[in-house]
């Protein structure tokens, strides 16, 4: 297990990074909310050859770090995956991982090159001049390159796995565990009724303690991630089933009313479910 503050990250989050490294040649790193490396090991995974060169050989690791700050900064701000070219014509990737909106690290991709880069490493002549020879342009040369099509799907591919880890929990909080049991319960049997009182006792704490952890967790209480939960699995249904009755899919996440229903439907969604149904089609 590796650790980003008050979030526990699964193991296979790091075989998913290393399995993704080896495919693409290009290296994954995790950080924590205050940009501390988390994964991988720079001894065992280290920065390519060009970016090392220039980091410990030139002097440009504290220039290096500050922009991958500055840029965690900016992913922070728009909630979102960035792309940019780095001083050193690299092309490198941002991206929060946010877990009930909130921040519990980043991800980092780098570095590669865009078909569309310069030929020559913008620090080449000052390696040179420093050194003697062409180690710098030859490091460069050597990085991966893909074209911006493919660039483009690279990012779209680990968005996905990003998505796919937070929603698999892979990536959670770590009083996730103490509640495990009343989440895999309501995920399990959503047409069944369940009180707080219920679910207090199947994790041994008070009703109070569990509404606690609840928000804490996952930013919702009890009562809210319960009907939050019931009304995603039926916005999924009345996509998947489009000539299911209303009442069908309101009764099989719990609710034996379906006007109820379709008031705490357009409660969240904005709409009623039949409306939502036509919307989705």
């Amino acid at each position: 297990m590796l650790e980003s503050m008050h979030y526990t990250i699964s193991q296979k989050v790091s075989e998913i990074f290393d399995l993704y490294t080896e495919l693409h040649d290009i290296r994954v790193s995790l950080f924590s909310p205050d940009g501390r490396l988390i994964y991988p090991d720079e001894v065992n995974r280290p920065n390519c050859d060009h970016c090392r060169l220039l980091r410990e050989d030139l002097g440009f690791d504290s220039k290096c770090r500050a922009l991958d700050h500055k840029m965690m900064t900016v992913a922070f701000e728009r909630k979102d995956m960035i792309t940019y070219t780095c001083h050193a014509g690299m092309r490198e990737v941002t991206a929060p991982i946010m877990v009930e909106d909130e921040l519990a690290g980043y991800v980092m991709l780098g570095q590669f090159r865009s078909e569309t880069a310069p030929v020559q490493s913008p620090y080449s002549e000052d390696w040179k001049t420093a050194r003697g020879d062409d180690a710098l342009q030859q490091a460069y040369e050597e990085t991966a390159v893909f074209p911006e099509a493919k660039i483009e799907t690279l990012l779209s591919m680990f968005r996905h796995l990003l998505e796919f880890m937070v929603g698999d929990q892979m990536i959670r909080h770590k009083d996730y565990d103490l509640i495990a049991p009343v989440i895999e319960r309501i995920r399990d049997h959503p047409d069944r009724e369940l009180q707080l009182e219920e679910a207090s006792r199947l994790v041994g704490r008070s009703p109070s303690t569990v509404t606690r952890i609840f928000k804490k967790v996952t930013g919702r209480s009890f009562k809210q991630y319960l009907v939050h939960h019931r009304l995603e699995l039926a916005a999924a249904q009345l996509r998947a089933r489009p000539n299911a009755p209303v009442a069908e899919i309101a009764l099989a996440v719990g609710y034996d009313d379906a006007l109820y229903f379709s008031r705490v439907f357009r409660k969240q969604f904005g709409c009623a479910p039949s409306e939502y149904r036509v919307r989705a089609g």
